[in-house]
């Protein structure tokens, strides 16, 4: 079933409550001074305003670091601790699984890595940068061109073929060169194996062939990391190997990739495993390969 326009709309960062919705928003851009960004992978460069140019991590510090982070949702008089000071370093280009049961917190604690929601207290650190003082256009900027997000959901516009839906973060990042577009969102299907399908539309496709689709678009403006949530929560288990594969890969490209997961096979594939059970860290440890 199609999405209605304005559910079109949201899920391409049109602005609106914080959520999925706003992963491709648009940062609020005036006439500034644009400075180069090697990126913090080494792969390629991308043009960043001089107002976001302190957004670059820095090489020096951790990629991720939570101090003492809660989250607490409030529903009338009933609170509900969704996560409890959460202490969690991930460094660059580490691969990381986050495992748990349905209401543990990793949802909670994904959103929060992926600057998607804000914690109720504690310090989140991106790249050393305290997340907390970032403004709104700020965020949206991490989250469009620092972060690839991929979700169980695929969410791709089913009218659109394939490269279509994988160069929307770069159209709603400001890129207006039609070509360098195409060329960007065919080189990021070629990388997941779909060159040959970049015209098809996601009713075309499998669902392990529509979650590439997804990672494409997760890679297409460059980001050092790559965020999943459940991403082979929806696949047979042919399709979810082929799928974790990818994230193999990333790795071994020198991304950092954070898997978010319930299921141990799947959380056995990354090289170091954070469990976490209502709303804390149980355990954290690396996986020997």
């Amino acid at each position: 079933m199609e999405l209605p326009v304005v559910e079109q709309e949201h899920l391409l960062g049109v602005p609106g409550p914080v959520g999925k919705d706003r992963l491709f928003a648009r940062p609020q851009r005036g006439n500034h001074e644009s400075v180069t960004n090697s990126g913090a992978n080494g792969q390629g460069s991308t043009q960043v305003t001089k107002e976001f140019a302190d957004l670059i991590p820095s090489a020096n510090a951790p990629l991720i670091e939570l101090q003492k982070v809660s989250k607490t949702y409030r529903m009338g008089t009933l609170e509900v601790k969704a996560l409890q000071e959460i202490d969690l370093t991930i460094e660059h280009g580490e691969y990381v699984a986050i495992m748990g049961q349905s209401g543990s917190g990793k949802s909670t604690l994904m959103h929060i890595l992926g600057c998607l929601d804000i914690p109720t207290s504690g310090i989140y650190r991106l790249g050393g940068i305290d997340v907390s003082k970032m403004g709104e256009s700020e965020l949206a900027e991490v989250r469009n061109r620092r972060i690839g997000f991929v979700f169980q959901q695929f969410h791709l516009l089913p009218r659109l073929p394939a490269w279509k839906n994988v160069e929307l973060p770069l159209l709603y990042a400001g890129e207006r060169d039609h070509a360098h577009r195409r060329q960007r969102a065919e080189e990021a299907l070629a990388s997941v194996g779909l060159s040959e399908r970049a015209t098809h539309r996601p009713t075309e496709l499998s669902g392990g062939q529509q979650q590439r689709v997804a990672i494409a678009r997760a890679l297409v403006t460059n980001p050092s990391i790559v965020l999943a949530d459940e991403p082979t929560g929806n696949l047979a288990s042919t399709q979810a190997d082929e799928i974790m594969g990818i994230f193999e890969s990333l790795h071994t490209e020198g991304r950092t990739v954070v898997i978010i997961t319930h299921e141990p096979d799947i959380a056995t594939r990354a090289h170091r495993l954070v469990r976490i059970k209502d709303g804390l860290v149980i355990d954290d440890e690396a996986l020997v390969k």
